[in-house]
């Protein structure tokens, strides 16, 4: 087993509101040893410049989507490593040790971790448990779904397969651990834990979920683009 090098990935679009507090949970990490990319998407706010405050690189991604500015973050990584979060979302202290313990083994080449819902108990409990036993199972059958704001993958094998597939504008997470697969085991983190920001269920729990199944059903089980476009998530 080796010791993998690490960088983190964060794409970001006016993001200035919520960006600080995901930067300070890197900070907060037990391992320190690791970089950090954010990519600015075309923010017309303040991202760029507080995420040079916090000691990122910050590089210009102009085509306009997530997509997009993922590969553009993960082609310019040079770590071994590269793991994924999104700008609103913050980390447990032993995120990225956890990531560099599981990926000491060679046969791993992409892994997907545990949400922590913010909430009332009830909400909070059941949400993370559903969608961490969802998670588990797609492990088991071979159908890995990697979630965009906790997701890790080997650079090498990211670059073997061609990188994201820019046709995705929608779930390019979980399309790109169907083909990490193919060469390598991809894997659930039990406690590789996030908290994910929920506001992108304010413009309509179900209108939301309905957006999100239909990109689970046509990535996972038809293999083909989500007619659905994806709406970007800005700072409000």
């Amino acid at each position: 087993m080796t010791t993998p090098t690490i960088c983190v990935v964060i794409a970001a679009y006016n993001e200035e509101k919520y960006l600080p507090k995901t930067l300070e949970s890197l900070e907060n990490q037990t391992d320190k040893d690791f970089s950090v990319i954010v990519v600015d998407n075309n923010s017309t706010d303040q991202t760029a410049a507080i995420a040079k405050k916090y000691g990122a690189k910050v590089i210009k991604e102009e085509r306009q989507g997530v997509v997009f500015a993922l590969n553009a973050g993960m082609h310019e990584a040079k770590s071994d490593v590269i793991a994924m979060t999104d700008a609103d979302t913050t980390v447990l202290s032993n995120w990225v040790a956890s990531i560099r313990k599981r990926f000491e083994d060679n046969r791993i080449v992409g892994a997907t971790g545990s949400i922590k819902l913010e909430g009332p108990l009830l909400y909070r409990i059941l949400g993370s448990f559903f969608y961490n036993v969802f998670l588990i199972i797609h492990e088991k059958i071979a159908k890995p779904h990697l979630i965009g704001f906790n997701f890790a993958v080997r650079k090498d094998t990211f670059e073997k397969i061609g990188g994201m597939n820019e046709r995705y504008t929608m779930s390019p997470d979980v399309e790109v651990g169907l083909r990490l697969k193919e060469l390598g085991k991809v894997v659930f983190i039990r406690d590789m834990v996030v908290v994910p920001n929920m506001r992108r269920f304010k413009s309509g729990l179900l209108k939301t979920i309905y957006e999100y199944g239909l990109g689970y059903v046509y990535t996972i089980w038809l293999r083909r683009p989500p007619p659905v476009k994806q709406k970007v998530i800005r700072n409000k």
